[in-house]
C-alpha cells in the first residue's frame, strides 16, 4: 500500500489531513488574524514556547489555526519556516471514523499485494465494532493496527512522514494512551526522519499526551 494500514488509518482520523497538507510554512498577515484563531484552545496549552523551539530549533510561537468540538481539540502554531500542530481527542471517536477509512482503502487501489490483502482483512477483523469502542478497546486497536503497519509490539506511538507542501514534508506521531488519542505534525524545511528527530518529536508528543490526559 502507499501508506501502511496503521499510518494511513490514524493520519487520515486524527491529524488534520488535508487542512496539515495546505498549511503554508510561512503565515502571511491574513493568515494570523483569520477569525478562527483562538489561543485559548486547549491545545494551544499542550507544548510550550521552550518545547516548540527545541523540535523546531527556533521559536514557533504564532498561532495560526484553531478548532474544536465534541472534546476534540487543535492548535497550529507558525514561523517563517517552521510549522508544528498538535490535535487531541477522545479515542472513541478516533475509532468511530476507522470502518470508513478502511471502506476507502479497500477502493483506492493500493490494496494489491497477497500482503495488503491480508493486512486489509485482519484491520477488518478487528475493527469490526469500532464504531462502540471504548476509550480502552480504541487505543488497544490503534497497537493492534500500529503492529500490522510494521511497529513494535505494544507500540502506543507511531511516526510517519507526510506532506506539506507541494515541497515540503514534516513528520506526524501519534499517541494513543488512556483512551486519549493525540497526533503532532512537525515540519521545517529539508527536514528528515532521522532517529534524531523521532526521538525530538516522541518526546513533544508524550508532554503534549501527558497534558491533554491531564486536561480531561
Amino acid at each position: 500500500m502507499a501508506l501502511t494500514v496503521a499510518a494511513g488509518m490514524t493520519l487520515a482520523a486524527c491529524s488534520g489531513g488535508s487542512d496539515a497538507k495546505a498549511a503554508d510554512p510561512k503565515p502571511s498577515a491574513s493568515a494570523t488574524t483569520q477569525p478562527t484563531v483562538d489561543p485559548k484552545e486547549p491545545a494551544c496549552r499542550f507544548l510550550t514556547a521552550s518545547e516548540r523551539a527545541q523540535l523546531a530549533g527556533s521559536p514557533v510561537d504564532t498561532v495560526v489555526a484553531t478548532s474544536g468540538t465534541a472534546g476534540s481539540s487543535q492548535c497550529r502554531w507558525q514561523s517563517s519556516s517552521a510549522l508544528v500542530q498538535v490535535t487531541t481527542l477522545p479515542a472513541q471517536a478516533w475509532a468511530k471514523t476507522l470502518p470508513e477509512v478502511v471502506t476507502q482503502l479497500e477502493s483506492s487501489g493500493d490494496v494489491r499485494t497477497a500482503t495488503d490483502k491480508k493486512e486489509l482483512a485482519r484491520a477488518k477483523k478487528l475493527l469490526a465494532g469500532a464504531t462502540s469502542f471504548t476509550g480502552e478497546q480504541a487505543c488497544a486497536a490503534f497497537t493492534t493496527l500500529a503492529e500490522i503497519g510494521g511497529a513494535k509490539r505494544g507500540a502506543t506511538t507511531t511516526i510517519t512522514s507526510v506532506p506539506i507542501t507541494q515541497s515540503q514534508t514534516g513528520v506526524s506521531a501519534q499517541m494513543c494512551t488512556s483512551g486519549e488519542m493525540t497526533s503532532l505534525i512537525y515540519s521545517v524545511p529539508d527536514l528528515k526522519q532521522t532517529k534524531a528527530v523521532e526521538a525530538a518529536v516522541t518526546s513533544a508528543l508524550a508532554s503534549a499526551q501527558k497534558r491533554a490526559l491531564a486536561a480531561r
